[in-house]
């Protein structure tokens, strides 16, 4: 009876420890930390006036930012461009810090592709609903008489 309780006890403490063990491989991996983009994006008046978050909608700027989050984690993002980012929601970013970052336009760019996407994916208005149409040709506004 003892051998059979003990053989439990030994199979659920390897269990535990395998599951811990799987918790943290992400983090040993070099998985991206997106706590504090996610605590700066949320709050950010840029996210949260957004038209897509009117009253009784599905979208959230909680999951707008998390979906943005998830997002780096798929794309060939650093942690120091996750870091940008979240000076850019703080409104931190500095003349230094855009002069001495080589690659901020390209990850302005692929952010705002991957915003894009989760505005998609939310069922918000894209930033191109915003736009008005083309500009009218010169022939067809009235002229003056």
């Amino acid at each position: 009876m003892v051998d059979g309780l003990m053989r439990g006890v030994v199979i659920a403490g390897i269990l535990l420890l395998a599951a811990g063990s799987a918790y943290a491989a992400p983090e040993a991996a070099g998985a991206l930390n997106t706590d504090a983009f996610l605590a700066a994006c949320v709050p950010d008046p840029v996210v949260t006036d957004e038209p897509g978050f009117a009253e009784g909608a599905k979208a959230t700027p909680q999951s707008y930012c998390a979906c943005i989050a998830g997002k780096f984690k798929e794309k060939p993002l650093s942690q120091s461009d996750v870091d940008m980012m979240t000076k850019m929601h703080k409104d931190e970013i500095t003349d230094e810090d855009a002069a001495s970052y080589a690659t901020l336009e390209d990850l302005m760019a692929t952010n705002e592709g991957i915003e894009d996407d989760c505005k998609e994916s939310l069922g918000m208005p894209s930033a191109d609903d915003d736009e008005e149409g083309p500009a009218a040709d010169e022939e067809d506004i009235p002229q003056d008489e």
